[in-house]
C-alpha cells in the first residue's frame, strides 16, 4: 500500500476526531456538568492544594489532611496547565490531544500486525465511541492514563518484536508512571512479564530462562524504583507501604456488596448499605472520613474477602456476569446523565434504541476478540504474540474491574479492545468468504 496515502488517511481520520473534541469544548464551556465528575473535584483540589503549598490533600478547607486515596499523577498533570497556562481547562485541551494520540497508537499498533485497514477503522472507531468524546473533555484520569498505558504497550510490542533494549527500557518505566496517575496499575508488570514469557516460548527454540529472569527483575525493579517515593512518603506519614487506599476500599464498597447481594438474596443497594454501616460502625467514622486512611486497608481488605470467599459459587456467579458487563457496557448514558439525566429507558425511546445498537456493536467486538485470540494460535509469530499480549492486558483490566460494569472502567482498554475485536471480526469474515467459495465449488 502507498505510504503516502496511508500517512494522509490516518491524518483526516485524527483530524476529524481533534476537531470534534476541540469544538465540543468550546461548544460546552457554559456547562460545568460537561467537565465535572463526581470524582473530578477530588483531583482539582488535590492540584490547587499543592499549588498553594497545603501538601497533597484534597480537602477544601484547614486542617488539609494528607491523602493516600488518590495518587499524585494526575494531579500534577492538572497542576502544571494551572502553572503554565493560568488555568485548569487547558488539560482539557491536551486531553484532547491525547485522545487523538490514543487513536495514533491504534493504528500504529495495527500496521505492526500487518492491518493497515483494521487499524483506519479501529482509530476512527475509537475517536467516535460515545465514552471516548465524553471522558476527554471530563477532569478525570482516563485519557491521561490510557496514553501511558498505550504507549507503554505499543514500546513494548517493539521491543517482543525487535528485542531492541531502547524500547524495553522505555515501556518499563512508562508502567510505574501509569500506576502514578491510577493505583490500578500497580501489578500492571504481570501481563507484560507473561507475554514476555510466551514471546520466548513462541521463538521455537530452547526458552532462555537466564533472559526471562533477568528481564522480569529488571522490570520489577524499575517499577518499585520509580514508585519508591511515594511508597516511602506513605510509608512515613500513614505508616504503611502501600500506593493508594483505594484498592482495599473498593474491593470492600464495590466488589464485595455485589457478591453479598447473591449470596444473601438482597439487593446491591441493601448489601452496600449494610457493608457500609459494618465499616462505618467499626472506625467510628464515616466512609469519606476513612477512605484516605491506609490504615482502614487491612480491615476492609479481610473483611472483603472474607464475604466475597463466603460461597465460591457466588463469587464465580457474580463475576461471571459482570465480566461480561466489563465489555458490553454502552457509553452513551453518560452524556444523557450530564444533559437529561431523567431520559427515559424504556422501549421506544430514543435513548433505549441507541444502547441498543451501542451495546450490539460492543458485544459484536467483543465476539471478535474472543475469536481473535484463540485463532492467533494459526497465525505467524508476530502476530501471535501480539493477540497474546494485548489479551493479556485487556483481562488484566477486566478481572480487576469487570465487578463494576461501567464504559469508564473499560476504558483504558477500550483502544485495545476495539484493535482486537475488529481483527477478530476481519478473521471470522475471511473464514466465512473461504467457507461459501469451497461450498461452492
Amino acid at each position: 500500500m502507498n505510504k503516502d496515502y496511508s500517512k494522509k488517511t490516518i491524518a483526516i481520520i485524527l483530524s476529524l476526531g481533534l476537531v470534534v473534541r476541540i469544538a465540543l469544548f468550546f461548544y460546552l464551556l457554559d456547562k460545568p456538568r460537561a467537565f465535572i465528575d463526581d470524582d473530578s473535584s477530588t483531583y482539582l483540589q488535590s492540584a490547587e492544594n499543592l499549588r498553594l503549598g497545603r501538601g497533597f490533600s484534597w480537602e477544601e478547607s484547614p486542617p488539609y489532611r494528607l491523602d493516600a486515596f488518590r495518587t499524585p499523577g494526575y494531579p500534577v498533570f492538572l497542576l502544571f496547565h494551572r502553572v503554565v497556562f493560568g488555568t485548569y481547562n487547558a488539560a482539557l485541551i491536551t486531553q484532547s490531544f491525547l485522545a487523538v494520540a490514543i487513536a495514533l497508537i491504534i493504528f500504529l499498533l495495527a500496521r505492526e500486525y500487518g492491518k493497515i485497514r483494521i487499524g483506519y477503522a479501529a482509530a476512527a472507531v475509537f475517536l467516535a465511541m460515545p465514552f471516548s468524546l465524553n471522558v476527554s473533555l471530563k477532569f478525570l484520569t482516563q485519557t491521561f492514563f490510557t496514553f501511558v498505558l498505550m504507549l507503554a504497550v505499543f514500546y513494548w510490542i517493539r521491543f517482543l518484536k525487535t528485542n531492541a533494549f531502547k524500547y524495553f527500557i522505555t515501556a518499563a518505566i512508562l508502567l510505574p508512571l501509569a500506576a502514578y496517575i491510577r493505583p490500578i496499575a500497580q501489578y500492571l508488570y504481570i501481563p507484560f512479564i507473561l507475554s514476555f514469557i510466551y514471546a520466548k516460548w513462541t521463538a521455537g527454540s530452547k526458552i532462555d530462562f537466564k533472559d526471562i529472569l533477568k528481564k522480569s527483575g529488571l522490570i520489577l525493579a524499575i517499577f518499585f524504583l520509580v514508585l519508591s517515593p511515594w511508597l516511602y512518603r506513605n510509608y512515613k506519614t500513614f505508616g504503611y507501604v502501600a500506593l493508594s487506599s483505594i484498592t482495599a476500599l473498593q474491593l470492600y464498597v464495590y466488589d464485595a456488596p455485589a457478591v453479598y447481594a447473591f449470596n444473601h438474596h438482597v439487593s446491591y443497594v441493601e448489601a452496600h448499605d449494610i457493608l457500609a454501616k459494618r465499616a462505618q460502625d467499626h472506625f467510628g467514622m464515616r466512609q469519606d472520613q476513612f477512605a484516605p486512611l491506609l490504615s482502614s486497608g487491612p480491615y476492609l481488605q479481610k473483611k472483603a474477602l472474607e464475604v466475597m470467599f463466603e460461597s465460591p459459587v457466588g463469587l464465580v456467579a457474580v463475576r461471571s456476569g459482570l465480566l461480561f458487563k466489563f465489555f458490553v457496557r454502552d457509553g452513551i448514558r453518560y452524556w444523557y446523565n450530564d444533559f437529561a439525566p431523567n431520559a427515559k429507558t424504556n422501549m421506544g425511546s430514543p435513548l433505549f434504541y441507541l444502547l441498543i445498537l451501542e451495546r450490539v456493536f460492543l458485544f459484536a467486538l467483543f465476539i471478535g476478540m474472543l475469536f481473535a485470540i484463540p485463532r492467533s494460535f494459526y497465525q505467524e509469530k508476530q502476530q501471535k504474540i501480539m493477540i497474546f499480549c494485548f489479551a493479556l492486558v485487556i483481562f488484566y483490566f477486566a478481572a480487576l474491574t469487570g465487578i463494576m460494569a461501567s464504559a469508564g472502567l473499560r476504558y483504558p482498554v477500550e483502544a485495545l479492545f476495539i484493535l482486537t475485536g475488529m481483527i477478530g471480526i476481519g478473521e471470522i469474515k475471511k473464514l466465512y468468504v473461504q467457507y461459501r467459495r469451497s461450498s461452492q465449488s
